[in-house]
């Protein structure tokens, strides 16, 4: 029994392809010798490059690209600003009365109470990446601010020079999630949203008083405390620019909230030109008069809880409050 072979398209296009694949061999068998002296005898010959199935060099460059670093450190430092309104309350009440003297038609004043906002901040942050996008990172950092005041009170006969400058500084450590979203080749937004503790909270305020005939007296006091109820929020939102494949620089705007609780205690001290000197301690206070021609609010320290006379005389514990935001710069370093 005979058995045939009916042409068909698929064996006419494998027949085509072979016929392509040994042109190229058919034709530099054709070709002459290096003598001359003829040609070499044809054949069919499979040739295969081995470059041919090699991967170009870009793709071992994307390749690449898809591995990200797991650790990166943030270091940062930018202006920071702070709410601080029971701290400006209290220290700006010798400012208040003399102003308010000097509005009843009693003397004049020059200069004036600037509140305590602006500072600095600055630390570090070392994030572990979860993913590309998503890291988990724990810091730390310091921030202070102070800011000194001068007012001058006086009339025909008297005069009296007021200095305040009340300062607070805090080490905040921060845990919080930081997200990366790539907005262009080497520029992405980011932004982190976490809690911090506000370690080694601490708050001084220095005031001094200059009368005539060099008589002065200077008061003081300070209040410190680490508290692991000194809770706040942060989060942040800002742009970094990658330089080199392991840093990059970046800008960011971040806010915060921490309305802190009052000291338990504060540490007084007293100084007169006389001689004289006080010291003592006790809860800090915000004192509030309110009179028909005059209001003012001070600080005041007792030993014991005040007894309210009001509507003349109130008091109220203050909140140290360092809500607010901050501008920072840095560079983020990849490992």
């Amino acid at each position: 029994m005979n058995f045939r072979l009916k042409p068909s398209a698929a064996l006419m296009m494998a027949v085509g392809a072979v016929c392509l694949i040994a042109w190229p061999s058919t034709l530099a068998a054709e070709a002459p010798t290096g003598d001359g002296g003829g040609t070499a005898p044809a054949r069919l010959e499979f040739r295969f490059d081995k470059d041919v199935f090699a991967a170009p060099a870009a793709q071992t460059g994307i390749a690449g690209s898809e591995r990200f670093s797991r650790l990166s450190i943030k270091l940062y430092g930018g202006f920071n600003y702070i709410s601080a309104a029971d701290i400006n309350d209290g220290s700006d009440g010798y400012f208040e009365l003399v102003e308010a003297y000097s509005a009843l038609g009693y003397g004049t004043v020059s200069g004036g109470y600037r509140p305590l906002h602006g500072g600095y901040d600055f630390g570090a942050d070392i994030i572990y990446q979860l993913t590309p996008n998503i890291g988990l990172g724990l810091g730390a950092g310091y921030m202070r601010h102070s800011r000194g005041s001068e007012i001058t009170w006086a009339d025909e006969t008297d005069q009296i020079a007021m200095t305040a400058r009340p300062t607070v500084s805090a080490v905040p450590i921060r845990l919080g999630v930081f997200f990366t979203f790539p907005v262009a080749r080497q520029l992405s937004l980011t932004a982190d949203l976490g809690g911090a503790y506000y370690a080694g909270l601490k708050l001084e305020a220095a005031q001094r008083l200059e009368f005539a005939a060099d008589e002065w007296i200077e008061m003081s006091f300070s209040g410190k405390r680490s508290d692991f109820s000194d809770l706040g929020f942060q989060g942040s939102l800002g742009f970094e620019y990658r330089f080199s494949p392991t840093m990059g620089f970046f800008l960011e705007a971040a806010g915060r909230y921490a309305k802190l609780k009052n000291f338990e205690t504060v540490a007084n001290d007293s100084e007169e030109s006389g001689g004289a000197t006080n010291t003592g301690e006790g809860m800090l206070y915000i004192i509030e008069y309110n009179y028909t021609d005059l209001a003012y609010s001070t600080f005041s320290i007792e030993e014991v809880p005040p007894v309210d006379d009001p509507p003349e005389v109130t008091y109220r514990e203050p909140k140290i409050d360092l809500s607010g935001f901050s501008l920072q710069a840095g560079i983020r370093i990849r490992f």
